[in-house]
């Protein structure tokens, strides 16, 4: 069960799917599917018009599907988990620069001894204007930090946690695209199995309001008629609905407006999964399924958070080394005064400093009591991942249950798909039958109304078969998480361009009324 990748249009590569497929370039892919699709293409002439293909959306999705941008945006940012854990570990070195000016006026009263006075009184006033600059940088290192390391390690997981979550977002965005293709064919079918049986219908309303005007038949036949006329005047309409809004939700994917889209080639067979035995598909689920790898990888990132928070309570050790650079340049004055001598004394004297220190430091820290923080958080990240536990069981209880499911229904689809196809074909044959005898008034106009709206059932519920056969086949490989853009290339080269669905114009129909 090997499935190759493709990197992504116009040079961005769906890195996470590259992890777990082998990777393949996709212009010489492109150019392989495209060569003979443009060559069958030319010759239908300058006038036909170009259908686009399923595999062509899909690289239009791959740079216009919002959904996808914002996958690949949570995706980038859950890479940083592993990095921002990983960051407690390493130094951690922090610098600093100040520049200040001091500017100090004083006035000082007080005493001083004079050898020829004594004790006297003195007085000082003066100012002084000091620039300074402090420069400085400090080393911290974990030497013994157990809640970061455990911090890392949930990191790890939830870096790998994205990566599974967005290789399950490229392969739903795959699934996405393919939905919303077929079902525009899936409309288109419907529409031209109503159009038939409206036009059916009005062949049939005027054949009976001919006999009813030369006395073959009752009114009340016109009357039958008519109101099944009507009936499939309303189908037509709807199913035309339907068809417009299905081209629209390619639009949604692309961000283009889209026309016309090739159908499936008649040749299209069905056919049973490969291998046939469910349990292989189950085993290789619960191995391969991307939604349960990530539900797993967030189970462990919850366990090592849970230990990073019972880790809290434990000492930690920082080792850390500080530089210091003081230098300061100025100038200080000052006039003594000595009022009972009327004398006085004038100074000035330069600032000019420099300082150089370093310290280093081993840190113990422990926390004593913190107001029940540390018990309470270490309860929450205990019930966490119980609970990531817990969903991861759930997934994988889904991923077995899915993967069932979706086995059956394909296999249940082949089987459908081909009784579908004869029931249209039976139903072809008893509408030809009625109306011969309704010809020669062995059957009356309610049965070939019946036979006609039967046609129109089964050839509506082939189409249904048909499409929901290939949705759960790619339902099924995304499940195991075998879906893979080569999935989408084997099914491009089942399509036929040369015969394009197109966009039906927006019109109202209105029933031919009774004569």
């Amino acid at each position: 069960m090997k499935r190759s990748d493709c990197s992504e249009s116009r040079g961005r590569q769906l890195r996470p799917l590259k992890t777990y497929f082998t990777a393949a370039l996709r212009a010489p892919i492109a150019t392989a599917l495209k060569a003979p699709l443009a060559a069958a293409l030319l010759g239908l002439g300058a006038m036909q018009a170009q259908a686009d293909t399923l595999w062509e959306i899909y690289l239009q999705a791959l740079d216009n599907d919002q959904q996808l941008a914002a996958d690949r945006a949570a995706y980038h940012a859950g890479l940083e988990a592993k990095n921002l854990g990983r960051s407690a570990l390493l130094p951690q070195i922090n610098a600093s620069a100040e520049v200040n000016r001091t500017k100090t006026d004083f006035d000082t009263i007080g005493t001083q001894f004079d050898d020829l006075f004594g004790l006297v009184d003195t007085r000082t006033v003066g100012d002084s204007d000091v620039d300074g600059r402090i420069y400085s940088a400090r080393l911290d290192q974990a030497i013994f930090d157990m809640p970061a390391w455990f911090g890392y390690k949930q990191g790890k997981k939830v870096s790998e946690q994205a990566a599974a979550e967005f290789s399950a977002n490229q392969q739903e965005m795959m699934l996405r695209v393919a939905t919303a293709y077929f079902d525009v064919l899936r409309a288109h079918d419907v529409l031209e199995a109503a159009i038939a049986e409206e036009e059916a219908l009005a062949k049939q309303l005027e054949q009976t309001q001919q006999r009813f005007e030369v006395g073959l038949t009752a009114i009340t036949d016109v009357y039958d008629s008519q109101a099944a006329y009507d009936s499939a005047v309303a189908r037509r309409l709807t199913a035309q609905d339907n068809l417009l809004s299905n081209f629209d939700a390619l639009s949604v994917l692309t961000g283009t407006h889209h026309d016309n889209v090739a159908p499936l080639v008649q040749s299209f067979k069905v056919a049973p999964p490969e291998p046939v035995e469910r349990a292989a598909w189950v085993d290789f689920a619960l191995a391969n399924n991307f939604d349960l790898k990530a539900a797993r990888l967030a189970a462990d990132g919850a366990r090592y958070g849970a230990r990073a928070a019972a880790s809290e309570h434990l000492p930690t050790l920082t080792g850390s080394v500080t530089y210091r650079n003081l230098e300061e340049d100025g100038d200080t004055s000052s006039t003594l005064t000595f009022p009972t001598l009327g004398r006085e004394e004038r100074s000035s004297q330069p600032v000019d400093t420099s300082r150089e220190t370093t310290i280093a430091a081993i840190t113990l820290e422990m926390p004593i009591y913190t107001g029940g923080r540390l018990s309470a958080s270490r309860r929450e990240a205990r019930n966490q991942a119980f609970q990531a536990e817990d969903l991861s069981n759930l997934a994988e209880r889904d991923t077995v249950q899915n993967t069932r499911t979706l086995h059956r229904a394909v296999v249940t689809d082949v089987s459908r798909v081909r009784a579908r196809e004869q029931a249209v074909i039976s139903a072809r044959s008893a509408l030809d039958a009625t109306r011969a005898g309704y010809e020669v008034g062995t059957r009356n106009i309610v049965d070939v109304l019946l036979a006609q709206r039967t046609l129109f059932q089964n050839q509506t519920d082939y189409a249904n078969a048909l499409y929901d056969y290939i949705l759960n086949t790619l339902s099924l490989k995304r499940v195991a998480g075998l879906l893979a853009p080569d999935d989408l290339q084997q099914l491009e080269v089942k399509l036929n361009p040369a015969v394009p669905v197109t966009r039906v114009a927006e019109a109202s129909a209105t029933a031919a009324p009774v004569k």
